[in-house]
């Protein structure tokens, strides 16, 4: 199991979801204290149920809003679902929350999307950071846009993986999304604490003044050889983005 810092929530929801648990009622959740830091500790995502399947008759998975949660800080254990669509293959599946953070001496609150399922040889996984801040200084040559390339590597090291995590990363390139331009790089990530080898690709890109990251990957590593990379990629250029032009 891979030791995400916020994965746990997201998933453990959908285990709930999948072995018929009763469904809380939902409230809207407070804004983070600015002087409060999140009292748990790192946690490991639990293992999805093999069984599980969606709901007959699911418009689209962009639609399904899971009300089925758990509170588990530093999740805030609500989340609205990102300003996209996008058609994810027969067996996957997703959740929404918002993951609590500091940085640079501050908190920072960002919604977060998990999509999880099968591809050719393995387990993909694509995990979406939205409308966060950049903490990159903008280039001086084009001040409108923030680098989203060392954002990427910054997320990367500070929320998708686990620090027992051995990180590399190569050279910034570009990468579509939804038709879109955007950029990134390769990455892999070993040695994790009871976790698998797995190697992916982030891309970032801004849309109508929102900061996107697509963290892309799968288990096991070797799968990233052949197919699966292509499955993963059609996720990406199915992206729409709503409400834009």
């Amino acid at each position: 199991m891979r030791a995400e810092r916020y994965l746990a929530g997201v998933l453990l929801a959908l285990l709930l979801a999948a072995c018929g648990a009763s469904t809380p009622t939902l409230t809207p959740s407070p804004a983070p204290s600015p002087t409060t830091a999140p009292t748990e500790t790192p946690y490991r995502r639990p293992t999805l149920p093999p069984t599980f399947t969606p709901p007959p008759g699911s418009p689209s998975p962009i639609a399904q809003i899971t009300e089925t949660t758990i509170f588990v800080s530093p999740l805030l254990g609500s989340a609205p679902p990102p300003p996209l669509a996008l058609t994810l293959p027969e067996g996957w599946r997703f959740g929404y929350d918002t993951i609590v953070f500091q940085d640079l001496g501050t908190f920072t609150d960002v919604p977060l999307a998990l999509y999880e399922g099968p591809v050719t040889g393995g387990q993909g996984v694509i995990v979406l950071l939205w409308n966060f801040p950049s903490f990159v200084p903008f280039s001086a040559s084009n001040p409108a846009r923030p680098n989203l390339w060392l954002d990427g590597l910054r997320l990367l090291r500070l929320l998708v993986f686990d620090a027992s995590c051995n990180l590399g990363t190569a050279p910034q390139r570009a990468y579509s999304i939804g038709g879109r331009e955007a950029v990134g790089t390769t990455f892999s990530a070993v040695d994790c604490d009871d976790a698998p080898n797995t190697r992916g690709w982030f891309a970032g890109l801004q849309v109508d003044g929102i900061n996107y990251l697509f963290y892309v990957y799968v288990d096991p590593i070797e799968a990233m050889d052949g197919q699966a990379a292509f499955d993963l990629q059609a996720v990406l250029d199915s992206v729409e983005w709503l409400g834009t032009e």
